[in-house]
């Protein structure tokens, strides 16, 4: 499936250095384009393995400890830094998370001050109230109430079908340096394909590019020139 995507800036990867664009002010007209080098720090897939280790070139590898450190680490090489994360960070997860309905990983990701995230197929594996508990606090007969996410979730193509509203907001703006960086979020049409359709009651899922397109128009009207797509999309 080829369509035209209207340019954007950037497309995640999990460590990216680039540069963002800072407009001048009008008053100063003169002064020459300013760009403000950012590190982008991304994970995907983690599917709740806050104690996972496996062997890698012999040594031990995995593990929330293993992973906050290094995103500490590479954190301090650019203050400038921004971490994100392309949606399964849930489900299929271990009974560490898995036994406390994956509250442990939204923690660890709290704890780490994540700063935005998307859904990914994982995320609808108890269905769209359990997702909201997750993002957005609330009760759960098990764990009790829970604050939820303390960083915002994006989704540009998970519509309500009843009301045709967007579940999640379609983009967000994070500032750098006063520099606004916009990120959208989309998830693979291929979800009614990998989840129950118990789960996706009322859901609609509507094409990824498409979607893209609309909230690059809108962050373009608001001023914004650097642009993030946080895309779960097969094995991205």
């Amino acid at each position: 499936m080829l369509k035209k995507i209207i340019p954007v800036a950037l497309a995640l990867s999990t460590v990216t250095f680039t540069s963002v664009f800072a407009m001048p002010s009008a008053q100063a007209s003169t002064e020459p384009n300013r760009y403000i080098d950012v590190q982008m720090l991304g994970i995907n897939d983690f599917h709740g393995q806050l104690d996972t280790v496996k062997k890698i070139n012999n040594k031990d590898a995995g593990g929330i400890e293993y992973l906050g450190a290094y995103l500490r680490d590479r954190e301090k090489q650019n203050p400038n830094t921004l971490k994100v994360h392309a949606g399964d960070v849930v489900g299929a997860s271990t009974p560490v998370s898995a036994l406390l309905q994956d509250e442990p990983t939204i923690e660890f990701l709290n704890d780490l001050k994540f700063d935005v995230g998307t859904i990914g197929n994982h995320e609808f594996d108890e269905g769209v109230e359990e997702m909201n508990r997750l993002i957005y606090g609330g009760y759960h007969e098990k764990t009790g109430n829970f604050k939820g996410a303390k960083f915002p979730y994006v989704a540009a193509n998970f519509y309500n079908k009843s009301t045709g509203r967007l579940f999640l907001p379609p983009f967000t703006i994070k500032k750098v340096q006063g520099v606004p960086v916009g990120f959208i979020g989309v998830v693979t049409t291929d979800v009614p394909n990998l989840v129950m359709p118990t789960m996706l009651k009322n859901v609609e899922i509507t094409d990824e590019v498409e979607a893209i397109n609309k909230s690059v128009k809108q962050l373009k009207k608001l001023g914004v020139k650097s642009i993030v797509v946080l895309a779960h999309n097969g094995g991205t």
